[in-house]
């Protein structure tokens, strides 16, 4: 007899990433022998079944089964797989996802221990890119407490369906409770399935669980899920909206407040509504499958789930948006939306307290028209004296209620404050470009510059990346997450004139580099100038640590091939921003790079990390949500105001106004960008 059964639905997965769940199986502390494990492999290529048969050919404890029909969520084959169950315990791991080492262990022993019928436990989580929804849950239960158990007398319905609570995935089942009640997947919800599942678990269950402390689960984030995707043809849209109805229906009618979960689905119908192509008639049907649900909406109290700001959106959008099928753009909310109306009221609700806010009062802004009308534009004079307090003399609470954690020095030497929260979207951006990739990371680091009066340290932005990267992301959470040409601990050299000439050196030795990282191409072109210029010595130092490598480099030198190409076979792309005042030194890199494709990366500037590029070997960018607020001031008009994006033109040069986390209110940079094309949710947009 098994300890536990697991049931995974397989449609069509990189089996590198299946390799990692299985992996997260074959360690688990219960012992994998112990383990039921039914994969159901649905709707997917031919090639798949044989090649997850033959994976656990040798594993008697797992069953393989093939399941083609036309169901087109993760319901059929969860229910399939149910069919085969043994044990007395059964989870749920999607087949790009993992269990934490100890999950199923732990998890079981509080099922056993509590004697409940259903245990939930919390998920972390992977987005494969930055854009991504963090779709994940967050809990309003006491989390110093190990263990909350409730029987169906006490239950707290207001905690147990507050925000994303809805994961089967991260949730352990008694399979005598779901056979007694036939606690299948409906076949009739197509849709966020997950949902009405677990939420009839819960109604039905006579003692639940919940581990808020303990995270069992890794969740892979990536942008093919039927949540990220938000552009859907007509009949999917339909199963969506009938299947909201459905869950709403069915919730209410078990007894929950459904107030979160209706606005919730519903915002999320609104997102694929809006980014699908539909016609007028298109539109009004699903408005008419929604018209009953929309009276149901309720504004909801903000919570440390909800900010005051998508408490407000969730209640106006989709009424705004789904009661005008003829123009839905029309709605003012959604233009405050696209215009970032969240992402400033966030900011300046944060720091409403300081010396600034109630300057500017902060706290009466309640529209973008009124931060506009109560908050003057900035310059880097406006605030000198301001950071002058905070760096020489350590005064705080000024510009952010976060503390400042370090000053970024800009091309006119002016510091430039960074807070946490405006350094991390700089991280995450990062370390999605360095991700499993051997890179070859040209980026000069140096020595520490000075530290001022408020303990913040002066650095380079370049510097400053590569420095909070190692330190938060390749030391703190596994350097497998990428390598890199260089040895770690040289990025923190202390002679900044050795630097170049290190990353050369490294850079010949490795022969396996497959990308190429820096934060411009004029560090790139730096870089292959100091080889050819140093190339005797190079030889030489190479030529005592791999004489092979150095007979390779030295035929790649005299091949006539762009030296990047003859250099590193396995080279799959460079990534450097070259655009605007960089086009000149990217003409020059790719004398050396030829015609391995070039990506532009991201546009990093002190003041936000404003757009990435949107293909390898284009000029042509695209904004990044939640990186701050901004404005557009026109070039070509005198005493101009400034624009927001839905209100920017096509082809008109703007100068970028920004307000960001690091205390920056409508501070106008240097920064020219030329607007392309305006989207629901992004711009188009290139440099000057």
């Amino acid at each position: 007899m098994y300890k536990v059964s697991v049931v995974t639905p397989f449609h069509n997965v990189d089996m590198g990433m299946f390799q990692k769940c299985a992996d997260g199986m074959r360690c688990q502390t219960i012992g994998f022998e112990n383990i039921e494990w039914i994969i159901v492999v649905h709707n997917s290529k031919p090639h798949y079944f044989p090649l997850v048969t033959e994976m656990f050919k040798n594993d008697k404890n797992v069953i393989v089964k093939e399941l083609n029909d036309d169901m087109h969520s993760p319901a059929s084959p969860r229910n399939h797989g149910m069919q085969f169950v043994t044990s007395s315990y059964l989870g749920f791991l999607d087949a790009d996802d993992s269990y934490t080492p100890d999950c199923l262990e732990v998890v079981r022993r509080e099922m056993i221990e509590t004697q409940s019928q259903v245990v939930t436990f919390r998920r972390e989580y992977e987005l494969e890119k930055e854009s991504l929804h963090p779709h994940t849950e967050k809990v309003v239960w006491n989390q110093t407490e190990w263990r909350i158990v409730m029987d169906r007398k006490d239950f707290q319905l207001d905690k147990m369906f507050t925000g994303l609570w809805p994961f089967s995935t991260s949730r352990l089942f008694d399979v005598a409770f779901l056979r007694k009640h036939n606690l299948t997947f409906s076949d009739k919800v197509l849709w966020v399935e997950d949902v009405w599942h677990t939420g009839m678990c819960l109604m039905l269950a006579d003692r639940v669980c919940y581990l808020p402390q303990f995270i069992g689960y890794h969740y892979f984030i990536n942008s093919g899920s039927i949540i990220q995707d938000k552009k859907k043809p007509m009949e999917e849209l339909i199963e969506c909206f009938k299947s909201a109805n459905i869950i709403i229906d069915d919730l209410s009618e078990m007894g929950v407040d459904i107030t979160d979960t209706t606005n919730t689905l519903f915002t999320l119908l609104t997102q694929y509504y809006l980014a699908s192509d539909l016609t007028v008639e298109q539109r009004r049907t699903l408005c008419d499958i929604a018209r009953p649900y929309l009276e149901k909406l309720q504004k909801m109290s903000p919570s440390k789930i909800h900010t005051p700001e998508e408490c407000y959106l969730s209640y106006h959008l989709s009424k705004e948006v789904l009661s005008n099928p003829e123009d839905p753009m029309a709605s003012p909310m959604l233009k405050d939306a696209m215009n970032g109306w969240m992402d400033m009221m966030n900011i300046l609700r944060n720091n409403a307290s300081t010396d600034y806010g109630r300057h500017y009062h902060f706290d009466q802004v309640e529209t973008l028209a009124d931060y506009q009308r109560l908050v003057p534009m900035s310059d880097f004079e406006n605030y000198k004296r301001l950071l002058d307090l905070q760096a020489n003399i350590g005064e705080s609470g000024i510009l952010t209620t976060a503390p400042t954690r370090q000053y970024l020095v800009n091309a006119k030497e002016q510091l430039i404050p960074c807070t946490d929260d405006h350094l991390r979207p700089y991280m995450e951006s990062f370390a999605t470009t360095l991700k499993r990739h051997h890179n070859l990371l040209v980026a000069i680091v140096g020595p520490r510059k000075k530290q001022t009066n408020d303990g913040c340290t002066v650095e380079t932005l370049e510097s400053q990346m590569v420095k909070k990267y190692m330190w938060y992301y390749h030391y703190a959470r596994g350097k497998c997450r990428a390598t890199f040409s260089m040895p770690d601990d040289l990025f923190f050299k202390t002679e900044p004139k050795e630097e170049m000439h290190t990353i050369c050196r490294y850079a010949l030795l490795d022969r396996d580099i497959d990308q190429i990282v820096a934060l411009d191409t004029r560090r790139v072109a730096e870089m292959f100038d100091y080889i050819i210029e140093h190339q005797e010595m190079l030889m030489t130092e190479l030529r005592e640590l791999d004489n092979v490598r150095a007979d390779e480099v030295a035929d790649a030198f005299r091949s006539g091939k762009p030296l990047a190409q003859a250099l590193w076979h396995q080279l799959e792309r460079v990534i450097a921003f070259g655009a605007g005042e960089y086009y000149d030194a990217t003409t020059h890199m790719k004398q050396f790079t030829g015609q391995i494709p070039h990506n532009n990366g991201y546009y990093y500037t002190e003041e936000t990390i404003y757009g990435r590029a949107v293909a390898d070997d284009s000029d042509l960018f695209e904004t990044l949500p939640s990186t701050g607020f901004h404005e557009y001031l026109p070039l070509e008009e005198d005493n101009a105001t400034t624009v927001l994006p839905t209100n920017t033109k096509r082809g008109v040069p703007y100068q970028l106004v920004v307000t960001n986390n690091a205390g920056l209110y409508r501070y106008v940079t240097d920064h020219i960008v030329c607007i392309q094309e305006t989207q629901l949710d992004k711009i188009l947009f290139t440099i000057y």
